[in-house]
């Protein structure tokens, strides 16, 4: 048999030149993994990230204890994937990919799910009898005069009375977890969409209706249940069922309430002011406007009066891309649209207290309003964020003591709110170790407002934590501020 020389050859060659470009290309890969490594330990480490607008993990601190529990490597692999050199810019062209992806219609982008049916929708509000707040007797705020009388509202706005009207509860259904479903971008605002249940609803209700029967008649029990953004926006038609109604669930809950619960009625102050700038583009919390006219609506619940809107000075943070921005992979349409913050300042002499997280021992002086915020925690300027329990004290000597039960929804009302009150205590329903019950009694509460925003009164997580606060027990003894 003969041999082809040359066609040996060629196949020598080639299988040769194969090997070649294999261990080439395992040489260039285990090149740039040494690279990229070294670079990552010898590089300063980044601790934010302007682009995703949230706080990078850090490298661990070394423990036994970590260790043997998996904590310590997992901590390493978190903090890695987050500083790895060149990450910035591989999330911007993921964020460029993903802007690809998704729904485009007119102009307008959906990111993940939209609600949809369950078989256990919320009653349209025609068949529903929701309450009115129950008459209060009208009263003025007290200032002392000697921190100053020009503290007082300028042009103090007198509240209403309305008679209220007892509900029964309807049976329980169930429970619900969590209800918003996707968020929406349209015309440069980021929209979250409202799923809602009726289950959900009528457990939220039945625990507020606990805070009702837990305290005495000397203690008022408020709710407020806030509508989001695309509650009030004009969407054209082929977008009118995007969300569920929040009106429908709202005023669900509220028939539900017996008569130890006022429920406000922040939807139609907030619908009759809809065309103004009450929520945010970029982020899922509404602006201090907002907030302002669902504080009148609380005055009027409580018969106090509130202070005139152009009364307050006012500061504007610019610039601020929030929460909604970041859950969309930074949409470009959010980007070219940025919200700014206008803050008030607190109008009346206050001491301010707050208790950092897992520490109801101590406390530190603080202030209501935190004016040096900006950039993604913009809106921290309200009460500085999301602590579990934050004080303020006042110069208003008018008896009337308040607990507000809130998520970060709650922050920028409080802030208004806390100005008719002598002393308010601002509750953080996801983080406050003490039981609602020893506080009211302890510190002579008159009045306690429990707030949220549609989403969480329908969401089990926020739901359970309200309901465990009349239970739960705190090993340690709470500090509290005299002066």
């Amino acid at each position: 048999m003969k041999i082809d020389k040359h066609a040996y050859g060629e196949d020598y060659n080639k299988e040769r030149n194969e090997k070649i470009v294999k261990i080439a290309s395992v040489a260039v890969c285990c090149l740039l993994i040494t690279v990229i490594g070294i670079l990552a330990w010898a590089l300063p480490q980044p601790t934010y990230s302007e682009y995703e607008k949230r706080d990078l993990n850090q490298m661990p601190e070394f423990s036994f204890e970590s260790l043997f529990k998996g904590e310590y490597t997992l901590g390493i692999e978190l903090a890695y994937a987050d500083t790895f050199t060149f990450r910035e810019s591989f999330v911007k062209l993921q964020s460029m990919i993903e802007d690809m992806r998704g729904i485009h219609i007119d102009g307008a982008q959906i990111y993940g799910p939209v609600p949809g049916t369950t078989g256990d929708e919320i009653p349209p509000s025609s068949e529903n009898s929701s309450s009115e707040p129950e008459s209060r007797p009208e009263s003025e705020p007290s200032v002392d005069p000697s921190i100053g009388s020009e503290s007082q509202p300028e042009n103090p706005v007198s509240s209403e009375s309305s008679s209220s009207e007892e509900e029964q509860p309807p049976v329980d259904e169930g429970e619900q977890g969590e209800t918003v479903a996707g968020i929406f971008v349209y015309k440069g605002i980021a929209f979250e969409l409202f799923g809602g249940s009726k289950s959900a609803a009528e457990y939220y209700a039945s625990v507020v209706n606990k805070y009702g029967d837990a305290f005495g008649s000397g203690v008022k029990v408020y709710n407020m249940v806030i509508p989001k953004h695309a509650e009030f926006y004009p969407f054209p038609r082929r977008y009118q069922n995007i969300s569920n109604s929040e009106k429908d669930s709202i005023d669900y809950i509220y028939s539900m309430y017996d008569g130890d619960v006022i429920p406000v009625d922040a939807y139609s102050v907030l619908e009759a002011h809809k065309d103004e700038y009450l929520y945010f583009s970029t982020d899922h919390h509404w602006t201090g406007l907002g907030a302002y006219y669902a504080y009148t609506a609380f005055m009027e619940a409580a018969g106090l009066d509130y202070y005139d809107y152009d009364s307050y000075t006012k500061h504007t943070i610019t610039g601020f891309l929030g929460t909604l921005y970041s859950g969309t992979n930074m949409a470009k349409a959010l980007e070219e649209n940025p919200d700014y913050v206008e803050w008030c300042e607190f109008p009346v002499a206050n001491k301010t207290y707050q208790y950092n997280k897992g520490d109801l021992a101590n406390y530190f002086a603080s202030s209501v309003m935190h004016g040096y915020a900006s950039g993604p925690y913009s809106y921290g300027v309200f009460l500085g964020g999301d602590y579990p329990l934050t004080i303020i004290k006042t110069n208003v000597n008018n008896g009337r003591k308040l607990v507000i039960i809130k998520e970060s929804y709650g922050n920028a009302p409080a802030t208004f709110i806390a100005a008719g009150f002598e002393e308010t205590y601002v509750v953080d329903e996801r983080y406050y170790d003490g039981n609602i019950v020893d506080l009211v009694e302890n510190r002579g509460i008159t009045d306690v407002l429990i707030i949220n925003n549609c989403a969480a009164a329908n969401t089990k997580f926020h739901i359970a934590n309200i309901e465990s606060l009349l239970t739960q027990s705190y090993s340690g003894a709470i500090a509290y501020p005299e002066d």
